[in-house]
């Protein structure tokens, strides 16, 4: 996924905004947050998996999702978002 991909897509970067926020949500927690239904977070969600970006847990029949921290490109999400946020604040 190329970086326009995902900021071209408002949904997509409200997941992403949602989980570095909140580290593992289940679904419907996930849903609720960013305001989309299901199926369309259940869409987003397919594509930032594909990629790495985000990955699931299970405990029992709750799955939990969260960023793959171990890749860079979540850190460096979450290290832009922490800057730009600084930036808003200034």
């Amino acid at each position: 996924m190329r970086l326009e991909e995902l900021f071209s897509r408002p949904g997509r970067l409200r997941i992403v905004l949602a989980l570095l926020e909140h580290g593992s949500l289940n679904i419907t927690r996930l849903v609720r947050l960013v305001r989309l239904s299901y199926k369309a977070v259940e869409k987003h969600l397919r594509a930032l998996t594909r990629y790495g970006l985000v990955r699931e847990h299970r405990l029992g029949r709750v799955r939990l999702l969260s960023l793959d921290m171990g890749k860079p490109e979540a850190r460096l999400l979450r290290a832009f978002m922490r800057e730009w946020r600084s930036l808003l604040k200034a």
